[in-house]
C-alpha cells in the first residue's frame, strides 16, 4: 500500500479523534511551548528535499492562531498568564522564498516569525553545500546522478519515483553531513564537476540589505556563519565562526547577536557553554521535543507536512 496513503489515514485518525486537543491541553498544564522548526516555503517542488507549500503553510498558521498564541523569543520573558499553550515560529537559513510566500502569510495572519540565516551565504548569494545537492539532484537525469561515486557510499537513485528521489537525497546529505568539514569538502570536490553538467539554477538566498529590511518585523538570529555541523568541530573553529557572526550582525546588520540555532542539530555540551558566556539568550537545538519556557535552550519540533492534519499533527510532536 502507497506510503502516502498510509501517512494521510494516519495522521486523520489522530485528528478524528482530537489527539490534538489532549496534547495541547498537556502542553498548557506543563508550562511547554512549541518551537516549530522550518525552513522553505514555497509552491515549486523539489522530491529531493521539498519545501513545504504556501497552501499547507497558510493551514498551520490557521490552526495556531485558533489553539495557540504565538511569540517572538524576545517576548517569552514577559508572559505572566497565557489562555492558550505557546508556540514560536522559527526559520532556518535565510531563503528569499520566506520574503515571497511565508512573509505575506504572517502578515495576513498578524504573526511574526524568527528567522536564523547564515551570513556566508547572505554575503556570497550561494545556498549552503547540501541545498546546492538538492538543487542538482532535481536538474539532472538519473544516469548523470548515478555516475557518482563516493567512498563508502553504494547508493544509487532506483528510478524516477518522488519516493526513490526521497530517499536517496536523504541517504546522500546524510553521508555528507556526518563527516567532518574538511573531510567533506575533500568528498565534495569530486561531487562539484557534476553540477557544471547539470544546467540547473540555485535556490536564492535572502542578500543582507534584504534581511536588514525585514528584520523590524521578524526576529533575526544566526544559524552560524557558514553551516558546519559544529558537533564535529574543534573548539577554535566555533569560536572563530562564532566571532564573524557577531562581527556580522554589529556591522552589517547593525543589530545585537541574541539568538544562535546550532545546524544539523550538531553540537557538544562545551559549546552551549560558550554561548552562554557570550551574552547568547536563545540557543535552538532540533531534537523534536517541546521546550521550556522559561528555558534558554531550546529544543524545536521539525514543521512539515503534506496535509492540513499532517502539519497540524507535526506541530504538536506526533
Amino acid at each position: 500500500m502507497n506510503k502516502d496513503f498510509l501517512k494521510k489515514i494516519y495522521y486523520a485518525g489522530l485528528s478524528a479523534v482530537q489527539a490534538d486537543k489532549f496534547r495541547r491541553r498537556a502542553l498548557k498544564k506543563q508550562n511547554k511551548i512549541a518551537v516549530l522548526n522550518l525552513h522553505r516555503v514555497s509552491p515549486v517542488e523539489n522530491p529531493f528535499w521539498s519545501p513545504l507549500h504556501p497552501r499547507i503553510f497558510e493551514k498551520l498558521l490557521q490552526f495556531l492562531q485558533k489553539n495557540f498564541e504565538v511569540y517572538l523569543f524576545k517576548e517569552l520573558n514577559s508572559i505572566e498568564k497565557s489562555v492558550k499553550p505557546l508556540a514560536v515560529l522559527s526559520f532556518d537559513d535565510g531563503y528569499y522564498d520566506f520574503i515571497e510566500y511565508a512573509l505575506p502569510l504572517l502578515e495576513k495572519y498578524k504573526m511574526r516569525a524568527n528567522m536564523n540565516i547564515i551570513p556566508q551565504c547572505a554575503e556570497s548569494g550561494k545556498p549552503i553545500w547540501n541545498v546546492r545537492l538538492y538543487d542538482f539532484l532535481n536538474a539532472a537525469p538519473r544516469r548523470l546522478i548515478n555516475e557518482i561515486k563516493l567512498p563508502d557510499f553504494a547508493a544509487e537513485l532506483a528510478d524516477d519515483s518522488r519516493e526513490a528521489k526521497l530517499r536517496y537525497g536523504l541517504q546522500i546529505s546524510s553521508y555528507l553531513k556526518k563527516r567532518p568539514r574538511k573531510e567533506r569538502e575533500e568528498i565534495w570536490h569530486s561531487i562539484e564537476p557534476f553540477l557544471g553538467k547539470a544546467g540547473f539554477r540555485e535556490t536564492r538566498m535572502m542578500t543582507t540589505d534584504e534581511i536588514k529590511q525585514i528584520s523590524e518585523q521578524t526576529e533575526i538570529g544566526v544559524h552560524s556563519f557558514s553551516h558546519e555541523s559544529m558537533g564535529f568541530e574543534e573548539d577554535e573553529f566555533f569560536e572563530r565562526d562564532f566571532t564573524k557572526c557577531r562581527n556580522y550582525f554589529a556591522e552589517k546588520l547593525n543589530l545585537s547577536l541574541t539568538i544562535y540555532a546550532f545546524p544539523n542539530g550538531s553540537y557538544r555540551a562545551e559549546q552551549v557553554d560558550f554561548l552562554k558566556r557570550n551574552d547568547i539568550k536563545y540557543i535552538l537545538l532540533v531534537n523534536e521535543k517541546f521546550a521550556d519556557l522559561r528555558a534558554d535552550i531550546f529544543p524545536r519540533l521539525t514543521a512539515y507536512g503534506n496535509t492540513r492534519n499532517e502539519i497540524k499533527m507535526k506541530s504538536l510532536g506526533f
